[in-house]
């Protein structure tokens, strides 16, 4: 049974087959959707339903999705996780997320991975952070990194804003991370880069990394964490553009 059975998918899009071909596979494994033909429609929904997961294009006309998004973050931080599915965008993977999207699909998608995506993100923070990705991990070193010493460390709702000194990680390389919090605490896992750029002018890296396993041992800590950390970023983005 999927853990989509019966949650409430609000999808989103100006394309009326896409759109009702994601619903069609939604309904197929249990979920139960609404369907808006752009931002302004769907706002109204998002104000007088109760939903689990939307699902949104970016650029639509009558209302675009940044501005959906924006109005529906105001209204909850963390409810209903969003998710943008687009084929182009004036905006970053690493703007997007910190507007506070919690995923991004590129049209062409897979269907399989990403129905799988939106049942990792529908699980309890509990669940979803105790599953070990089956992605391969470039490097089993770990990246260790201490907030206190460290200006250019960020943390969002989702992930981390982090300095990688000069090495430049790929984009969709998942690392091991052991993370010092200013306080003393520490949280340890798996995560995923989602963006990278340049940090500086000296030749030094940032990127952005998604967490998607904490250890055993940090997992109720961190997930604590997220959970009360107020901001509207999921992962956060740089200050300042270098590239």
């Amino acid at each position: 049974m999927s853990i989509l059975k019966d949650k409430i998918v609000l999808v989103v899009d100006d394309e009326i087959d896409l759109r009702e071909m994601l619903i069609f596979e939604l309904q197929n494994i249990g979920a139960k959707t609404l369907e808006a033909k752009n931002g302004k429609e769907a706002l109204g929904i998002v104000k007088n339903e109760k939903i689990d997961l939307i699902i949104s294009d970016v650029r639509m006309p009558g209302g675009n999705g940044i501005e959906f998004l924006d109005e529906t973050k105001k209204i909850s931080l963390n409810k209903p996780v969003f998710i943008f599915i687009t084929a182009y965008s004036d905006n970053t993977r690493e703007e997007l997320h910190a507007h506070g999207v919690e995923g991004l699909f590129a049209k062409p998608f897979d269907l399989l991975y990403l129905l799988s995506s939106l049942e990792w993100f529908m699980l309890t923070p509990e669940d979803r952070y105790a599953l070990k990705p089956k992605e391969k991990i470039i490097d089993e070193n770990i990246y260790k990194i201490s907030a206190k010493d460290c200006n250019d460390f960020r943390m969002g709702r989702g992930g981390a804003m982090i300095p990688t000194n000069t090495i430049l990680l790929n984009a969709g390389a998942f690392i091991n991370f052991q993370i010092q919090l200013k306080g003393g605490e520490e949280i340890s896992g798996i995560g995923e880069i989602v963006w990278n750029g340049a940090l500086n002018h000296n030749g030094e890296y940032c990127a952005g990394l998604e967490f998607k396993y904490f250890s055993d041992s940090t997992r109720e800590f961190a997930i604590h964490t997220l959970m009360n950390h107020k901001c509207l970023e999921y992962i956060p983005q740089r200050s300042t553009k270098i590239d």
